[in-house]
């Protein structure tokens, strides 16, 4: 397999850049021009990281196991396990294609809302428009491999654009709170799932650590593009704006349910035979669980999350520390 790194054996991620004064109602120590540099420095090409052809390695997890799957399923094989957790993989990386769709045409609507005015902010966000871009086609061409060589189709979701569609009709302020709520989770996936776990597959791992030296400063990005909201938004703007944060939670959640389901039906015909109706409730209740975990809890529980929530709303910071509790 080729290990893609050619010419990036150096780039483990971004530098902690000299920070700028901290201003604004999330006192942020860094600017545009910053998150510029940094993602000039870490970019990288899809070729370099998953040239054309590459085979995937089956024999091994793909995802770490604090990423797959919760509960107890004692009745799978150790290789029915095994095709488990890569079909759970590629739903993973379905997931984030799909929830890039909406991230890109918010990164455009708001470099057009700069334009003719700050020239670092439109060059970040028109970076940052054209990074997500770069991250769906990764991960498609991922998807694609995965397809060609597991020996079975998956099921996975689709009508990102209608999604997509449905999350900008938010208040701007929620569409921002979701938006960093899952470039820190991806940040967090991979720093504290990742990275030093040494069962999983170098390969899968490798994708992930490219993907995160980039979020990371979309991260950046959607706080300071969240400060300028908050800090001319009136209580009542804000309080709407976690309302339909919390609206967007649960309609994740279904989404995943919905994939969990999914996994339930490709996760037999992969196998070749068909489970027991507790046992088939049991792993889609696992998978439900895990992605529940994974993409959303994930995100709610994050300190720096919460700290830059509770900058804007103490209060709204609890109600999202006592849903992912109801969540988990």
């Amino acid at each position: 397999m080729p290990s893609g790194d050619a010419g990036l054996a150096d780039a483990d991620g971004p530098d902690n850049l000299t920070p700028v004064a901290k201003t604004g109602m999330l006192e942020l120590d860094y600017d545009y021009a910053s998150c510029v540099r940094n993602s000039e420095k870490v970019s990288w090409k899809i070729d370099d990281v998953m040239p054309q052809g590459t085979k995937l390695d089956f024999q091994r997890p793909f995802l770490p196991s604090t990423l797959a799957g919760r509960g107890d399923l004692g009745f799978l094989s150790a290789i029915e396990a095994l095709r488990l957790n890569q079909i759970t993989a590629n739903a993973y990386l379905n997931l984030f294609g799909f929830v890039e769709e909406y991230i890109i045409a918010l990164a455009v609507q708001h470099a057009q809302a700069e334009m003719f005015g700050d020239h670092d902010a439109i060059r970040a966000l028109v970076r940052f428009a054209d990074e997500e871009v770069k991250h769906q086609a990764l991960f498609h061409r991922y998807c694609e491999a995965f397809r060609r060589d597991f020996g079975h189709e998956c099921e996975v979701l689709g009508s990102a654009a209608d999604v997509a569609g449905v999350i900008l009709s938010k208040t701007p302020i929620a569409v921002l709170l979701v938006t960093l709520h899952l470039e820190i989770m991806t940040q967090a996936h991979y720093i504290e799932c990742v990275k030093d776990d040494v069962k999983i597959d170098t390969f899968f791992a490798k994708l992930l650590r490219f993907h995160w030296m980039e979020e990371s400063q979309h991260a950046r990005i959607d706080a300071l593009e969240l400060d300028k909201l908050v800090s001319v938004a009136d209580p009542a703007a804000i309080e709407k704006a976690f309302e339909d944060y919390f609206g967007l939670i649960d309609a994740f959640d279904g989404l995943v349910k919905a994939q969990a389901e999914m996994d339930g039906r490709t996760f037999q015909k992969a196998i070749g035979r068909t489970l027991g109706a507790d046992e088939l409730t049991r792993l889609v209740a696992a998978q439900h669980q895990g992605y529940r975990h994974t993409f959303l809890v994930f995100g709610m529980t994050n300190a720096s999350f919460l700290e830059s929530v509770a900058k804007i709303s103490r209060e709204a910071a609890n109600r999202i520390s006592h849903r992912a509790a109801e969540l988990s």
